[in-house]
């Protein structure tokens, strides 16, 4: 099983961060790993650099997608492929995703969730997986 927690970042660290994703990955991983009398250190960091999540339209648009809710969360199930599986737990400032199955599990819930806010940036500690949902395209400066 593959977990996930998805972070909205504010649009200036969002900015400044394109092209620096290690860095990002590197705060989570610390904070992940750290100590519990640390951890309220990275919890800090996280809280500043991050945003609320937009919660009405988050259920809306997995409500509008797979018509399903549980509490503040989702089970999905793939009609194509009986063992992909998706658990959505929408908190105050993350989302956690654990998939199970083939990768196209979590990348149909990435979809909708890009279509809410370009800002989602994906960390699966376990497998040093990161990135943003919607890469950022360069702008050319002439």
């Amino acid at each position: 099983m593959r977990h996930y927690e998805l972070y909205l970042l504010s649009d200036e660290v969002a900015a400044s961060f394109s092209g620096k994703e290690a860095k990002l990955f590197q705060l989570f991983t610390e904070r992940a790993k750290a100590k519990q009398s640390e951890r309220h250190i990275y919890d800090r960091q996280v809280d500043y650099i991050t945003k609320p999540l937009p919660k009405a339209k988050l259920h809306e648009a997995l409500q509008k997608r797979y018509g399903l809710k549980k509490g503040n969360g989702y089970e999905l199930r793939s009609v194509f492929n009986e063992r992909n599986r998706c658990l959505v737990e929408l908190g105050d400032k993350s989302i956690q995703l654990e998939a199970l199955g083939d990768l196209s599990a979590e990348t149909t819930v990435f979809d909708v969730l890009k279509e809410v806010d370009s800002h989602f940036f994906a960390v699966n500690v376990a497998d040093g997986r990161f990135g943003w949902l919607q890469p950022f395209e360069k702008q050319r400066v002439l």
